[in-house]
Order: structure tokens, then sequence, then C-alpha cells
């Protein structure tokens, strides 16, 4: 497994660029608050490793985003906001083993198998230790330190967030010292119909509380030709703009067998005016189906944004 430290260009991919580029700020409605009344989720069959494609993209409504430019078996290697590298695991409960900040590099490894906790179950739990380097960019002074964790799948929830609602799996992660002091609790919520956690929920020692919730999760379509990944994304524009909730549009190609189909769940308005939309997005390449869940926000006729921010 090769992680970015050795192997990823730092250049951004041609569709990491046209992602940004598409990215735009608004201000959202206000939303039912997830952490308000947690509602028990219905119990799920065990939820397997999730698979990712070069170029997915994942947008967060704290302005966080990250897109995949490179798998290598368990790293995804990544480009950031800040249009820094990182590496993550397909296991993100793992700590990421790779980060590029802006003065100093962060380096960790892990002392269990990379599918530790998986397939997640209810009652699942993990202990581990982690020796981590940071390495500063001017001078390469490098420090050490080891962290501990202790995991556990504590259950199932349904939230409702940004990009729709989701039954998930609830999966909680406490960090200690090397001599045993508490410093940080890390929640995620998982939902197996994505693929991908739709929440993160930190609270930290000296770092307080910190959300990311999932805007939307955009697909790769660098690997399709011109005219498939223009009827793909005509297809969603048009659903959004044309289609009432729940009504479904779809679209074929005959050559390559690709097709889509766009559901929109829910309208709302945001607070600067324009109208926003939740929806589903099943995308079907080589035979395999994956769903695409987020939020869009309509700017103009038949241009409908992926939103890169929030005020809430």
């Amino acid at each position: 497994m090769t992680l970015y430290k050795n192997a990823l260009k730092p250049s951004l991919t041609a569709t990491a660029v046209l992602f940004i580029s598409a990215c735009q700020a608004v201000s959202l409605p206000s939303l039912p608050n997830f952490s308000a009344q947690p509602v028990p989720g219905p119990e799920m069959p065990p939820a397997q490793l999730p698979s990712f494609s070069v170029g997915d993209s994942f947008i967060y409504s704290n302005g966080w985003y990250e897109t995949i430019v490179g798998i290598d078996g368990e790293a995804l290697n990544m480009i950031n906001k800040s249009k820094r590298k990182i590496s993550n695991f397909r296991n993100f409960t793992l700590p990421t083993p790779y980060i590029e900040g802006k003065d100093k590099e962060f380096l960790k490894s892990s002392n269990v198998p990379t599918n530790t906790l998986w397939p997640l179950r209810v009652g699942n739990t993990s202990k581990f230790s982690t020796q981590g380097r940071s390495i500063s960019k001017a001078t390469g002074q490098e420090t050490s330190y080891i962290q501990r964790w202790s995991c556990a799948v504590e259950g199932t929830e349904r939230i409702t967030i940004r990009a729709g609602e989701f039954d998930t799996y609830r999966v909680k992660c406490q960090r200690f010292t090397k001599t045993g002091r508490w410093w940080q609790n890390r929640t995620w919520n998982y939902a197996p119909m994505l693929g991908t956690y739709v929440l993160r929920r930190d609270y930290h020692k000296t770092n307080g509380v910190k959300i990311r919730e999932l805007t939307a999760i955009r697909p790769s379509l660098q690997d399709v030709p011109k005219n498939v990944r223009s009827g793909i994304i005509y297809a969603w524009q048009s659903a959004l703009e044309n289609k009432v909730n729940n009504d479904i549009s779809s679209w074929t190609d005959k050559v390559t067998g690709t097709s889509v189909q766009v559901e929109p769940l829910a309208t709302t308005r945001a607070d600067n005016g324009e109208f926003c939309r939740t929806y589903k997005q099943y995308l079907t390449r080589k035979g395999m189906t994956r769903i695409y869940s987020g939020i869009a926000c309509r700017k103009d006729k038949m241009k409908w944004y992926t939103p890169r921010k929030s005020n809430r």
C-alpha cells in the first residue's frame, strides 16, 4: 500500500478543478437539529467496507471538501479544501495516516489491521495504539507521540442532515494519551446506502466541538466519454429543474449502457432566496449501481449547483 507521501503528484486532476469551480457558498435553510432528539434506527445487516472511485468528491456544510485523486489498496489519496494532500483509509475510523498541513506534515501508523471493526455490527469493539510524527516543512524537525484508541459500534440511528434522511450505524472512538488520560471523542454516523459517513462529531479536550455534516457526494465522471458525461449532468439538472418531489427522471446511454436516475426528495428555500432541493442520484456504470445523495441550489434556469458552505 502506497500512501500519499510517496505516490501522489501535487497537482489537481482536471476533475477536481472542474468540481471545485462548480461549488459556491450559500446560506442554507435550517433543518431539524440532528443532535437534539436522536431517533433509534432499525436493525440493519452487517455493513461491509465501502468502495470508492477516483474523482468522487465529498462536500460538507462546514465548507470542507475532499476529492479522491488516487486509490492504492486500502489507501485513498485525496486533495482537500486547502489544495493539500491527505491520505485516508477506506476504514475511516482509523487515524488519518498522512496529512499535509500548512507548516508541517503529519504521519500516523496504527497497530491493527485496516479492516478493524468491519463488517460493522452493533457491539463490535476495537482497541489499538497509534504512533504519530509531525515534521516541520521549514526545519525538518520531528516530534513523536503515541495515541491510544478505544472504539465501538454503539447502535443505529436515523438522522436528518443537509443531504437528506439516512439510516446509519453510530461508531464512537475515544482517544487517550499513552498514560491513559482522555483526550478526544469522535463519533461517525455511517450510511450503508451511500457507503460513506454522513456526519462526524468531534469533542476535543483543547479544541472543543467540531461537526462535519454531509452536503453532497458528487460522482466521478472522468472515466466516461464526454457525451455520456454531458448526458448525466443534463439529467441531474433537468430533474432538479422540472420534476416534482419523488418523481424520478431517467437517462441511458445505449452505447455504453451507462444510466442515471435522479429523484428530487424535498424543496426548501435558502436565506438568500435561492431554492434548494435534496435528491438521490442512482448511477449505473459497468453493471454496478451506486447512490449519490445531496442538496443542490438553483442559481438560474437549469443552473443547479452544490453549495459548499452553510452558516448554521
